[in-house]
């Protein structure tokens, strides 16, 4: 959906016409990317600043300069979209970041229905022609629409990694929120079942009073109501004293030790498990988009060392670069000084055919830049033991080959 950093394919690698790559290099350009950075915004600001106008003025019609915003914003989005499909055409709907795409797209289909709405309300023949549609009611939809147009400030997930990050997080916590609303609200459904119960039993039976009986049906006169009361006590809509006291006052002090033994373990078990269960979640899935950067960074580090297009780099290409930006910032990243270029190069070819092939590149970058795991260790040991019981052989061989040379002479 575009909430992880990718790099899409670019059209100048296969042959296109010269106005979709002209099209593709304005899309690319950073001075683009600020402009429709700035629009984004400025929409924003635009929507906000006549919705507040209106209501301070109590008009149903915002003034001309806003009306004409709106369309200066309207024709810019919807130029910027045509420009954006005819330069990818159909790979628009499926490539990296689809989901922008169609969130773009449905955007500006809202805000031009808006314009036709406010322009068929303005005119008596269309407006009748509407079904028997009232002004009023096309003015009220067409305001729906133009709130929803700040939705449109979200872009900036796209040019700021961490707030990407932060959004994929919440994202992906979705299934564990459902799962979690859905355990909470049977745990609060059985308690209000059971509440309401006792409640209808105690005011029918025992003759209470009407202040008594109106205090009671306050908080847990229906299902539906001490559900709602309930809910209202464990996410801090209410204090739970003030729905624990009815109970002790009015029918039994059992009753409210009972309900204080409930509010304890939900805020103190469930919700802390439900935390905890949120975090987890939010850690791997942080883990994983830092380890989809890494690999971006290797890949687009891999093809500024490989100046030959090879498909492979040498030590004398990585030496090549050693005082550029890119290398330092990758050798600070590993904690590895670029004095060490030489042992970080024979490190990474595992094969040992002076040639770091695109494969090992990824693999031994994401390796270094990350903790070392069991796995590792494992290997570095037998490795060791392998090379000490080479040596020792070798060693053995050489000492039984001079006494040998010994008794000859």
């Amino acid at each position: 959906l575009g909430l992880a950093p990718s790099r899409s394919k670019s059209l100048h690698r296969s042959p296109t016409l010269e106005g979709r790559r002209f099209g593709e290099t304005l899309l690319r350009s950073a001075r683009f990317e600020c402009l429709t950075m700035a629009m984004i915004f400025g929409s924003a600001v635009q929507v906000g600043l006549q919705t507040q106008q209106m209501a301070t003025d109590m008009v149903s019609e915002p003034p001309w300069q806003y009306r004409a915003a709106d369309l200066l914003f309207c024709v810019f989005f919807a130029s910027e979209l045509g420009l954006r499909i005819f330069v990818y055409r159909a790979r628009f709907f499926c490539m990296w970041g689809w989901g922008w795409n169609l969130f773009d797209t449905l955007l500006v289909l809202s805000q031009i229905l808006e314009e036709l709405l406010l322009a068929s309300a303005g005119n008596t023949d269309v407006a009748a022609g509407l079904n028997g549609l009232s002004p009023s009611y096309v003015v009220r939809v067409a305001r729906m629409l133009r709130a929803a147009r700040a939705v449109r400030v979200l872009h900036v997930m796209r040019f700021a990694e961490e707030l990407r990050v932060l959004v994929g997080c919440i994202v992906h916590s979705m299934k564990s929120f459902f799962w979690a609303a859905v355990l909470l609200l049977l745990i609060i459904y059985v308690a209000s079942l059971s509440l309401t119960q006792v409640v209808l039993v105690h005011r029918l039976e025992s003759g209470a009073s009407a202040h008594s009986a109106h205090e009671l049906a306050r908080w847990y006169g229906s299902v539906p109501q001490s559900v709602l009361s309930l809910f209202q006590g464990l996410t801090g809509g209410l204090d739970w004293g003030e729905l624990a006291n009815p109970l002790i006052q009015h029918i039994s002090p059992v009753l409210g030790f009972l309900f204080s033994a409930y509010t304890a373990f939900a805020l103190l078990a469930v919700m802390n498990v439900v935390s905890a269960t949120f975090v987890e979640a939010v850690i791997k899935r942080s883990a994983r988009l830092k380890e989809i950067r890494q690999m971006r960074e290797a890949s687009r580090l891999f093809k500024r060392l490989d100046i030959d297009h090879s498909g492979c780099i040498t030590f004398d290409e990585i030496a090549d670069h050693l005082e550029s930006p890119e290398i330092e910032a990758f050798f600070r990243t590993i904690d590895v000084d670029v004095r060490e270029a030489r042992s970080l190069f024979d490190l990474l070819d595992v094969d040992g055919s002076g040639l770091i092939e695109f494969e090992e590149f990824l693999s031994g970058c994401i390796r270094l830049q990350g903790p070392a795991k069991a796995s590792d260790l494992v290997m570095a040991m037998r490795e060791i033991r392998s090379y000490f019981v080479e040596h020792s052989a070798n060693s053995r061989s050489s000492t039984t080959f001079s006494s040998d040379e010994v008794d000859e002479v």
